[in-house]
């Protein structure tokens, strides 16, 4: 265990997630870094969520707040205001973590000052195979090397992070309108650009459920996620001096991601597109 033992708030939001809530609590509970709280934000669920974290609440074992459903970035921001940790962790209520990652990612915190926000690696399952983890081979990365690499794509679920409280002094919180797409990575971007430092652990430290959805689902919710993300990077654009729009190569920053907004438009009307795009991802996910 870390010498020093700042507190530390895991935020769970719900969403009828009742069949997987009590697995993500568990996982938080069954932690070797004792000095810390739970806050389940359940946000306007309309399944059984209250009637599985009645035995929590009633054993004082989470904090549970009930709120109208206000999506990912309001649920996890209600979290965070309500949270009396001096660190934050974020576990969705369809994940779980494993039992060191507190202990390991506050105690890096601790022996590293200059570091804001630390995030580890994780395995990834279906939920039909949860005996079946896959290491993806993603490529991480820690310092001044965070910001350029997140102009380009999001490698950093929330999942794996503990962060620093004053984070949020510092730039502010999720964006709610920002509802389910897209939220982390504004936020992390938000948070690079503003200066502060993100560290990668090369641990494997939790495991993020993957759900099969069907490919016309994906398709629409594709198009919407990315008119998002061009958004993030117009707003951001904007904000920049012109000698960091230089810097950052902003202009090709841009059109890539406008190109891949207009292929993902394109597989509206081409199924055999985003058809082929999944093929290639299952096979990478089969060789991981």
């Amino acid at each position: 265990m870390v010498e020093s033992q700042p507190f530390v708030s895991v935020i769970i939001p719900s969403y009828n997630a009742a069949n997987y809530v009590r697995e993500a609590i568990d996982s938080a509970l069954a932690q070797t870094y004792r000095n810390i709280e739970i806050v389940v934000v359940d946000d306007g669920s309309k399944d059984d969520t209250r009637k599985i974290l009645e035995p929590y609440i009633e054993k004082k074992s989470i904090v549970y707040i009930h709120q109208e459903n206000k999506g990912l970035s309001g649920a996890r921001n209600t979290g965070i205001k309500n949270a009396r940790g001096a660190f934050i962790a974020f576990l969705d209520a369809d994940d779980m973590f494993l039992p060191e990652k507190i202990e390991k990612q506050a105690g890096y915190l601790v022996a590293h000052p200059e570091c804001s926000v630390s995030y580890c690696d994780i395995y990834h399952f279906y939920e039909d195979e949860p005996a079946m983890m896959l290491k993806l081979q993603y490529v991480y990365y820690s310092g001044d090397d965070v910001f350029p690499q997140l102009l380009k794509k999001n490698f950093i679920n929330p999942l794996t992070v503990v962060l620093r409280r004053a984070v949020f002094d510092r730039v502010g919180y999720f964006d709610e309108e920002m509802r389910q797409f897209a939220e982390d990575w504004e936020f992390w971007v938000r948070v690079a650009y503003a200066g502060l430092r993100f560290d990668h652990l090369p641990e494997i430290l939790a495991k993020y459920r993957m759900r099969k959805l069907s490919l016309s689902y994906n398709r629409s919710l594709e198009v919407t996620r990315k008119k998002m993300v061009v958004g993030i990077f117009e707003k951001l654009n904007a904000k920049m001096s012109p000698e960091e729009r230089r810097t950052y190569h902003m202009g090709s920053i841009l059109r890539r991601h406008r190109f891949r907004l207009w292929y993902a438009e394109l597989g509206e009307h081409f199924p055999l597109l985003p058809w082929l795009h999944k093929k290639i991802q299952q096979r990478r996910l089969a060789s991981a």
